[in-house]
């Protein structure tokens, strides 16, 4: 299976905190579909990690499926836009 990475820049603040509040909704939606893939997987759904060596606040999501990475994207673009911060 390929992994799909993004990197998204997320600035420090509200930005930020509302990341994490879509971060946890989205794990919660998925829940269940994880849990069936977990036996035929040969890593986690998603991986994240921040990334220092850009000089700036990002986080770099790695998925095993395009369809979740697709989903995950488009879910934050959404939210980015709803909550008034500027696109990156």
């Amino acid at each position: 299976m390929t992994d799909v990475v993004i990197r998204l820049p997320i600035q420090p603040g509200e930005e930020a905190h509302q990341f994490g509040i879509y971060l946890s909704e989205f794990m919660e939606r998925s829940l269940s579909w994880a849990e069936r893939r977990v036996a035929e997987a040969d890593a986690p759904f998603l991986m994240i990690r921040g990334d220092p060596a850009s000089g700036e606040e990002a986080k770099v999501l790695i998925f095993q499926e395009n369809r979740i990475a697709r989903a995950f994207s488009s879910g934050w673009e959404r939210r980015r836009a709803a909550s008034g911060f500027a696109a990156g």
